[in-house]
């Protein structure tokens, strides 16, 4: 097991995790939302290769419609 932070709120994930196993595990919408680790944006292409290490901060954006 391994502590991060996600979105500014600590929480511990099992090792080896991907960014895309997390965003899923946490009931967002991939199709709607961002990710930006350690102050960078990951692009979703990379979600799934994308290994989650102790200690980094996560933020995910999640987008919403109105008018």
């Amino acid at each position: 097991m391994i502590q991060i932070w996600l979105n500014s709120n600590s929480i511990t994930i099992k090792a080896n995790s991907t960014l895309a196993e997390l965003i899923k595990s946490q009931g967002y919408d991939g199709a709607r939302v961002a990710a930006e680790i350690d102050m960078q944006i990951v692009p979703k292409v990379k979600w799934d290769e994308f290994i989650i290490k102790d200690g980094m901060k996560i933020e995910i954006v999640e987008f919403v419609g109105g008018g």
